[in-house]
């Protein structure tokens, strides 16, 4: 839609989406609340106060007034924040991602990449794309070009659009792209982008009446180069109102929040005990002034405390010392007086402590509410119980729960993406762009590498097959060698070479004395990695030997040069003990005694 000078100033003063931009305004004030580390309280001053006054609901004044003097920046929800995002970060960690781009001229598709890589757009997407999306999902992307070229092709640039300076806009069916939006550069000027152009106009000084058009560019594009960030929507009442994965939890963040300042009320009662004892009444006047004890501390005579020089309250000479000395709360009880039915019994002086009980509910109650949220935000991996046969099917549901939220995450981000690149690539190339596709993959690192070996010793324990072991390994080396991807293929062709990979020393002993394990293998299994570098001293590096064969016939070569080691002196299988000093005696399958023993 191309927006007529009239039409844009009418828009401007009836800004018809102030309902919908307060509400992504209050739920983002909220998700920074919670996910940015504030050093002073004034910088998410407003949020502050709408939480206080939450809890003043909650809260009798007085411990309202302790709560108010235990809240302080930065809050401790930021720590449950980023646990959440960094599991989530693994969106940016998958094994099958990958992007391509047509043009008419293939050449075309290196000058795109070479730009890519000029602007940091790889970058620009993991850092500052990363955190708009944890504390801004409804701010706008805008594609735009410089007022000037300077090279012999457009040179397009993307940035995020803070809702704050939006005025007004019109979105799409899908709620996500704009037909045309409007928006402040400025105290004097304002910005139109539509389906046409972008244009600039001068206003008056902190007003919105405008008085003279200074910039405007065609695009030719047929649609607005600008879109919401985030595709996701919070309800399907207000499609263009974008939530994140954390938006659902905010009000357990707020709950989580209160329940731990909570608790550090609470522990403030464990070194600071209270005490009691019976009333001290004191009788203290100063006749010649007037003065007189009131609760251990002096009034003078016409009822005011007396205030010393150094702002504290004068203490009575005769009671005000036999006090709390230090930190602790004290409480006076009535004298026992039988005249006036006062019986009490007690020790003159008590001294009340916490209940262990309660301090340790409420720090087993706040980690709990902590492994609550980050659940329901990036999915729970699945247990299973240390006495339950752990099967294949259960080790792929472990994965399948925490891979379909990043599949979700990483849908929002391809989206926004694919509209960068493709509306940049237009404006760069024009008809001789024809399409691209971006895909971020859908095979991640769930799990970290000591998850992984948890999660294998436990698999091994209730009696797991070689299969799943193996599963469970490969995801081993794909984790922990992601970033190497030589030491991977190195691990890979390991893996195929040596023999039981999953037996212990004891069980492939008994194995050999079964006679279910030949001298041969068992000679391979206990010498492979001194096999390994043999060859590898004697050929080349197992990746780059043989790279231009099958990699069944690879392994075949390099393990009958295993098999021709054991039969040489220096692997020469000699016979050993598999039953505390007993020889084996059972029938070798190949022929020789014993096991593998290195001379």
């Amino acid at each position: 839609m191309v927006l007529e000078l009239s039409q844009i100033q009418e828009l401007v003063s009836h800004q018809n989406k102030n309902d919908t931009l307060l509400a992504m305004k209050m739920i983002q004030r909220h998700l920074r609340f919670h996910t940015e580390i504030n050093t002073f309280q004034k910088d998410a001053a407003l949020q502050a106060s709408i939480f206080l006054d939450w809890v003043k609901g909650i809260l009798p004044k007085d411990k309202y007034n302790v709560f108010v003097h235990l809240f302080k920046f930065p809050l401790p929800s930021t720590d449950v924040v980023d646990d959440v995002y960094k599991e989530l970060a693994r969106v940016y960690e998958s094994r099958d991602s990958n992007s391509n781009y047509r043009f008419t001229n293939p050449s075309l598709e290196e000058d795109w990449l070479d730009y890519k890589a000029k602007i940091s757009s790889e970058k620009v997407w993991k850092d500052k794309g990363w955190e708009q999306m944890r504390i801004a999902p409804n701010s706008v992307l805008i594609i735009d070009l410089p007022q000037e070229q300077h090279g012999s092709r457009p040179e397009p640039y993307f940035y995020w659009l803070d809702i704050d300076a939006i005025l007004n806009y019109e979105t799409r069916d899908d709620a996500c792209a704009m037909e045309w939006i409007i928006f402040k550069q400025g105290k004097d000027r304002i910005a139109v982008i539509d389906d046409s152009s972008y244009r600039i106009f001068k206003t008056k000084e902190n007003s919105n009446d405008i008085e003279s058009l200074q910039y405007e560019a065609r695009h030719d594009l047929g649609y607005c180069p600008a879109r919401f960030y985030w595709s996701e929507s919070i309800n399907a009442k207000r499609p263009e109102v974008k939530k994140n994965p954390l938006t659902k939890e905010l009000s357990s963040l707020d709950w989580y929040l209160f329940f731990f300042l909570s608790k550090r009320h609470l522990d403030t009662y464990a070194p600071y005990p209270i005490y009691s004892s019976y009333e001290a009444e004191c009788n203290f006047q100063n006749d010649e002034n007037g003065d007189y004890c009131d609760g251990g501390f002096l009034r003078d005579s016409s009822n005011a405390y007396k205030i010393l020089n150094d702002g504290t309250v004068e203490k009575c000479p005769c009671c005000g010392n036999k006090r709390v000395v230090g930190p602790g709360s004290f409480v006076e009880v009535p004298v026992p007086n039988a005249a006036e039915g006062i019986l009490d019994m007690r020790n003159p002086v008590q001294i009340t402590t916490i209940d262990e009980a309660s301090l340790a509910y409420n720090v087993s109650e706040c980690s709990r509410l902590r492994q609550e949220i980050v659940d329901s935000v990036v999915g729970s991996g699945g247990t299973v119980s240390e006495k339950e046969a752990i099967n294949e099917t259960q080790v792929a549901a472990n994965f399948e729960n925490k891979s379909s939220v990043l599949i979700k995450l990483k849908i929002n981000f391809e989206q926004a993406q694919k509209f960068v690149d493709d509306t940049m690539c237009r404006l760069r190339y024009g008809d001789e762009f024809i399409s691209s596709s971006i895909n971020w993959g859908t095979e991640f690192y769930i799990f970290t590498v000591d998850e992984l070996y948890a999660r294998y010793k436990e698999a091994k324990a209730n009696g797991a097959s070689d299969a799943e072991l193996d599963m469970l390994t490969q995801h081993i080396n794909e984790v922990e060698h992601k970033n190497s991807p030589l030491v991977m293929s190195r691990m890979n062709i390991l893996k195929q070479l040596e023999p039981y990979p999953h037996k212990t020393f004891a069980e492939l002993m008994q194995l050999h004395k079964s006679g279910l394990l030949s001298s041969k293998k068992l000679a391979i299994k206990i010498n492979f990695i001194d096999m390994i570098n043999k060859f590898e001293r004697e050929n080349i590096d197992i990746v780059q030997f043989g790279s231009n064969l099958d990699l069944g016939e690879k392994i075949k070569i390099i393990y009958n040069k295993l098999e021709e080691y054991v039969s040489s002196t220096q692997y020469r299988p000699d016979p050993v003990d598999v039953d505390e000093g007993s020889k084996g005696t059972k029938k070798d399958p190949d022929g020789v005694k014993g096991g593998a023993k290195k001379e």
